[in-house]
């Protein structure tokens, strides 16, 4: 009698440990990012057309812009055009704060003020990503783009 009832709830924990996964797998693919936006001093913090984020890949989106290396940081996040939460992405965490080229950093999309900071080396062009296909850990990275 105690097999079958190790047995049964061996049973029960795979199915619900299988709906589980279905249940994040399917709100993950019922968020859409496509209204997103980066923002920040260089857009006067607005929701632009210039700025508006394009899906690379399955949950990831990006944008390319131009910035100017005079030394002074650039403050930025991602939102949509209404601050909406859970569509307003800022840093994680102090750590997560600042960006350099060709590092990922954590996002927290239900922040208000935390905004991430990047200070160029030099001019050009910069590709700005935010990965969601990792559920509840969005990545940002910032990487240049070479002509």
């Amino acid at each position: 009698m105690k097999k079958i009832g190790f047995l049964s709830v061996a049973i029960i924990a795979s199915l619900l440990s299988g709906c589980a996964t279905n249940v994040i797998d399917n709100f993950i693919k019922e968020q859409n990012y496509d209204g997103l936006y980066l923002r920040g001093v260089f857009s006067w913090w607005e929701a632009d057309e210039k700025y508006k984020l394009v899906e690379l890949s399955e949950q990831v989106y990006s944008t390319t812009i131009e910035l100017i290396a005079d030394g002074q940081p650039y403050d930025f996040k991602f939102a949509d055009s209404n601050w909406s939460p859970g569509m307003n992405c800022g840093y994680a965490s102090a750590a997560d704060k600042l960006i350099v080229v060709g590092t990922a950093v954590r996002a927290n999309c239900e922040s208000t003020d935390e905004n991430f900071r990047f200070t160029p080396m030099e001019t050009g062009s910069f590709k700005f990503t935010i990965n969601f296909s990792v559920f509840g850990a969005p990545k940002v990275s910032i990487n240049a783009v070479t002509n």
